[in-house]
């Protein structure tokens, strides 16, 4: 690196403080003569990849650290290579580290008009981290698409088997009360009181299944009455005691927060009716300041959390923490094997809602 700096010539003191910001910038730093051999690093470019400074200047090609170079036609490329140009303000390239390992670096290269045999200085910036971030923020925002899409045709669908279907049956089921009253042998009407009981279980199982999919009091009144319907219905099939508390007030929040907290919640309770069998359930729900917190506990067998994550079982607890995280909230769930599981759910409150009651996720 001295023998470098002394080549360019510097005004004395500006060399010193060339040398020090080669050695401290935290991007790397490759100096490449003409036939690309590496004359120059900076400890970054011994850090980024692995190899020593010894071990790089004067022994490695730049193609031996140089995997190829992005661009707009092609994702890896050596054809229309960066070394070919006297400049290049900006790219990609993929960098060979020590270990094998190849990721991305943002890259910019520029050749020393002073240096008599052409030497060219690349500056190379590690993109691993900032593309791995852009990846998160990607399926998270996917996810939230995807969430959304799914409760707008829940919606849809529970309408339909309300307004459509369901009017259908009680059209079906008048017609045959009224065709049950007519004169009709022993036999036809017994056939006719069989359909109707068809018919009225049909009816039912559409009404069930309407609200599954998307509980008009959700919307109409809210997610405290909404689950108290959820909690009636579980009761009456699993012969659950679920226990519903709330402390501090509870208000209407908006749509996106409600619908997640009830859809937590709603496979909270389904897990623990399906499968922990459990004897009674409880639900906290607190409003505080900063935050709202449901807990749901249950008194159930339990069951290894990692195990379940690890089988791909785990995918109602992957939705919930989703759910959880699409509001900046968080999910956490406590199970030890024969005492019982417990969710807590936090999500923080906006600092402000918009006009029609909305978060920015709703819109």
């Amino acid at each position: 690196m001295n023998t470098w700096m002394e080549e360019k010539g510097t005004p004395e003191g500006t060399d010193t403080l060339l040398q020090s910001i080669f050695a401290h910038i935290s991007d790397a730093v490759m100096v490449v003569d003409r036939n690309g051999i590496i004359v120059a690093v900076n400890a970054a470019m011994e850090r980024m990849s692995g190899w020593s400074e010894d071990e790089l200047v004067g022994n490695k090609h730049l193609c031996e650290v140089c995997v190829g170079m992005a661009t707009c036609q092609e994702e890896k490329s050596c054809v229309d290579c960066f070394f070919k140009r006297a400049q290049l303000p900006s790219f990609e390239m993929r960098l060979k580290t020590k270990d094998g390992r190849e990721y991305p670096v943002a890259a910019s290269s520029t050749t020393l008009p002073d240096a008599p045999d052409g030497k060219k200085v690349m500056i190379l910036r590690d993109m691993s981290m900032q593309q791995r971030m852009e990846k998160e923020r990607y399926q998270h925002k996917l996810t939230h698409f995807v969430i959304q899409a799914q409760e707008e045709e829940r919606k849809r669908i529970s309408r339909e088997l309300h307004d459509g279907i369901g009017q259908a049956l009680y059209s079906i089921l008048v017609g045959l009360n009224v065709l049950s009253h007519g004169k009709l042998s022993g036999p036809m009407k017994q056939h006719v009181a069989d359909i109707q009981q068809m018919t009225a279980k049909a009816m039912e199982e559409a009404k069930r299944m309407a609200l599954e999919l998307r509980p008009s009091a959700l919307d109409d009144l809210g997610l405290l009455p909404a689950l108290r319907s959820l909690i009636k219905r579980v009761e009456k099939s699993f012969g659950l005691t679920v226990d519903l508390h709330v402390h501090g007030g509870w208000s209407r929040h908006s749509a996106a927060v409600e619908t997640a907290l009830y859809r937590i919640v709603q496979e909270a309770m389904t897990n623990t009716a399906k499968y922990a069998q459990a004897r009674a359930l409880g639900i906290v729900f607190e409003e505080r300041e900063k935050e709202l917190v449901v807990t749901v506990v249950d008194d159930g067998t339990g069951f290894d959390v990692e195990q379940a994550e690890r089988n791909g079982s785990g995918l109602g607890l992957f939705g919930m923490k989703e759910r959880a995280q699409l509001l900046g909230g968080s999910f956490d769930i406590r199970s030890v094997i024969g005492e019982g599981t417990t969710v807590i759910v936090r999500i923080p409150r906006p600092k402000e809602e918009a006009k029609d009651g909305h978060t920015r996720l709703d819109r």
